[in-house]
């Protein structure tokens, strides 16, 4: 295979210089070209949470695609948006109640940073260290993650506090809330390596920001649709924002984003945000079938399941010296490596180049990336989350020899 056309801007090659191309899947299953089986806890970054092949799906969506019926363009709605917007209403308890489609998570977050602008008037935004929003000018600029893109994205009405601070976040919420339009924040930061909010953080920023008649936004991107074991993080914490911020899994393995807000949010600003491909049809009625699979299926008991068994199973790990800490809930978990054991302070990732040459997939997070994120479908069965773990314990069995 020939990977000469491949740009070294993405991460294709972060774990080898011959990654492994897949042809097909099965349920928690990848298979590359070679007829190698891969047991998948990236679910594509967190979005193919169905797992692969769901006949569900691969039913209902291909009646959709049999009509011809690709894309209205961002100027028209068709009947399946309504269907999607009535469903989606219902599956967030009618909380909220106005919509606002976009392509994915990241321009997502454009739209709902440039929503608190128009609403209030105000340019300035807090957001917190360690966060993630995407890779894009405001959404990045919001992110204290910015990786290497850091140097080129400051903006001085971008105010960074600290992460799970309370003093911090007043002091900086009393110098700047003259100019203050919102404060975003992910209710568990899932790039940092699954960092979770305190429940005594979240509630004071919702108090001040309520009686400040300040804008809060939840970027829900990662967490939204049961990876907390929760339909989303401000069910898991008990505090409503005022924006949600969705993507990922929103559409089962397409692109798909969207911001939902109440009545009370003005809206009226024609051509704030908009996008071409915005609210495409094909991923909106992806979109429409995933929600009503999950509710079919009664996701949130699988979750609970895999949570209890995800538990157990790392609790396994907990005697390697090696392994800093663990942090997880739901289907969302995270190995973080205690880098100090390494000369390489990349080790973490020739540890998931270990775990990718036994046929496991992991996800790479963490401040340093010194994080393994282990992300399986809600459908995977628990002996295959054995078999996950079995592969884990022998590749740091093998690390434990020579520290």
């Amino acid at each position: 295979m020939r990977y000469n056309y491949i740009s070294n801007l993405g991460k294709y090659f972060r774990l080898t210089k011959y990654p492994p191309v897949f042809i097909g899947g099965k349920n928690e299953i990848l298979i590359d070209k070679n007829g190698s089986k891969y047991l998948d806890f990236a679910c594509g970054s967190g979005t193919s949470v169905l797992g692969h092949q769901n006949n569900f799906i691969i039913k209902n969506l291909t009646k959709v695609v049999n009509r011809g019926f690709i894309h209205s363009g961002p100027h028209f709605l068709s009947s399946d948006h309504y269907k999607f917007f009535n469903e989606l209403s219902n599956f967030l308890d009618k909380r909220f109640s106005i919509f606002n489609l976009a392509t994915n998570g990241t321009e997502a977050t454009e739209t709902a940073l440039k929503l608190a602008f128009h609403h209030t008037n105000k340019r300035k935004i807090i957001y917190f260290e360690g966060s993630y929003h995407g890779r894009t000018g405001y959404a990045l600029s919001s992110s204290g993650m910015k990786g290497i893109n850091n140097n080129f994205f400051t903006n001085t009405n971008f105010i960074e506090c600290k992460f799970n601070s309370i003093e911090d976040f007043k002091k900086k919420f009393i110098k700047h809330k003259k100019d203050l339009a919102a404060v975003i924040i992910e209710p568990i930061q899932a790039t940092s390596g699954f960092i979770f909010s305190e429940s005594k953080f979240l509630k004071e920023i919702r108090r001040i920001t309520t009686n400040h008649n300040k804008l809060l936004i939840f970027d829900e991107v990662w967490t939204g649709f049961g990876k907390t074991g929760f339909d989303f993080g401000y069910n898991y914490y008990k505090i409503k924002p005022d924006i949600l911020i969705l993507g990922k899994s929103l559409a089962c393995g397409l692109p798909l984003g969207l911001v939902a807000f109440t009545k009370k949010i003005n809206h009226n600003f024609p051509g704030a945000q908009s996008s071409t491909f915005q609210g495409n049809i094909i991923a909106i009625n992806l979109s429409l079938f995933f929600l009503k699979y999950i509710k079919k299926i009664k996701y949130l008991d699988k979750i609970e399941n895999i949570s209890i068994n995800m538990k157990t199973e790392m609790k396994k790990l907990e005697k390697f010296k090696f392994v800093k800490k663990i942090r997880g809930v739901g289907f969302m978990w995270g190995i973080e490596i205690d880098t100090k054991y390494f000369e390489n302070p990349d080790y973490t990732n020739l540890i998931r180049y270990n775990l990718l040459k036994n046929k496991l997939i992991t996800w790479e997070c963490g401040k340093n990336s010194n994080v393994i994120g282990l992300i399986p479908p809600i459908i995977i069965p628990t002996s295959s989350i054995k078999k996950a773990f079995n592969i884990i314990l022998k590749t740091f069995n093998k690390i434990n020899i020579k520290i």
